[in-house]
């Protein structure tokens, strides 16, 4: 009996003793330190990665830029987020480019406003800078109540006469993003309210639609572009009257990763043949993103409202991350591309995606 007492005393001490090391051993232990969770924030334009939220949340600028042949090429339109393409009066055409990711200097040439420029504006709650504007474009800067910056107003404060890039004005107004920026907050304006953004696919998709490696698009008579799918890349490179576009300040060929094609018409409803587009209301349109090519319905209740992207089948349009280009022409047969390969092998020509190639041609 003694001797069984004896050994479980040895086995209580021995046990102790090794729970003591074991309390030892992890005193000593550094203690496991777990890193935070990463949080990544998005541009909501582009969808980038940013390591903070002060991006996001930024206001988005949409900048005026001329297109006449006296004015190309235009700088930093390779940093926009958006483009928009509208026709104006005459065979020309004009952008608003849309900047929110960065706020580059050296921006133009800047150009004036039109009024269906401005309502696309008010749909991004956007600083809406430019270089004057038609009568019926500078009422609707007033009926809209965008924060408005106007070059005729602002000239030699934060719009300038660029004399170094060999332009004659009107051809030759510039400005900096960022001189812009903190003009605005020396006024008392709010530059970090941002609410506006696209959706976006969370990640790469499965795109259904017609093989469509490029587009033409008929402006008028006298002015076309194209837009040619590169695969290597995934964006599609901007061709205009034949030529590249490159970028003055970068000297970068412009691209993008996705191309809507908006068909609204427009006539001419003002002085100096100033037009009224066709933008409020429903119509159709064309997505092209990774070669293929959809089509697609639009929708803007008013002037103040969002123009709304769908599908077919009602469910709403998303992006890839990247930069989006809207090219706004008359209608369908404006939109010309090439069907893929029909079952008698011959590829066929076409302005409408709902329509058979064998249609098609029949008809020719």
């Amino acid at each position: 009996m003694k001797k069984l007492k004896k050994l479980l005393l040895v086995g209580l001490v021995a046990t102790s003793l090794v729970a003591c090391g074991k309390t030892t051993e992890n005193k000593n232990q550094a203690p496991e330190v777990k890193e935070p969770e990463k949080i990544v924030y998005y541009t909501p334009l582009t969808h980038e990665e940013r390591d903070n939220e002060d991006q996001a949340k930024k206001k988005i600028f949409a900048v005026m830029l001329d297109n006449h042949d006296d004015a190309r090429p235009q700088a930093q339109i390779s940093k926009a987020d958006i483009i928009y393409e509208y026709r104006v009066e005459g065979e020309f055409t004009r952008y608003m480019a849309l900047f929110q990711s960065n706020f580059p200097e050296n921006v133009g040439p800047v150009r004036s406003a039109r009024p269906y420029f401005v309502q696309t504006a008010k749909e991004y709650n956007a600083i809406y800078a430019h270089w004057g504007g038609s009568v019926a474009g500078l009422e609707e800067v007033k009926k809209r109540n965008v924060v408005d910056l106007d070059g005729i107003a602002l000239e030699g404060v934060v719009f300038h006469r660029n004399k170094n890039v060999g332009k004659r004005a009107p051809h030759n107004g510039y400005i900096s993003l960022p001189e812009l920026e903190n003009y605005l907050v020396e006024k008392g304006v709010d530059v970090n309210d941002n609410t506006a953004s696209l959706n976006f696919y969370d990640k790469e998709a499965n795109i259904e639609g017609l093989d469509v490696g490029e587009i033409t698009l008929n402006f008028n008579n006298r002015y076309k572009t194209s837009f040619i799918y590169d695969e290597a890349s995934g964006k599609y490179k901007y061709i205009r009257q034949g030529q590249p576009v490159i970028d003055e300040a970068t000297g970068q060929e412009f691209d993008t990763d996705n191309l809507v094609v908006l068909f609204q018409k427009g006539v001419v409803a003002g002085p100096k043949g100033t037009l009224k587009m066709a933008n409020i209301g429903t119509g159709q349109g064309l997505l092209l993103q990774k070669g293929k090519l959809a089509p697609i319905n639009w929708e803007k209740e008013n002037e103040d409202a969002r123009t709304i992207l769908k599908y077919p089948d009602g469910t709403e349009v998303k992006f890839y991350p990247g930069r989006t280009f809207f090219s706004i022409v008359d209608e369908e047969k404006d939109a010309v591309y090439q069907v893929p390969e029909s079952e008698t092998g011959e590829g066929q020509e076409t302005s409408n995606p709902n329509q058979d190639p064998a249609k098609v041609n029949s008809q020719k």
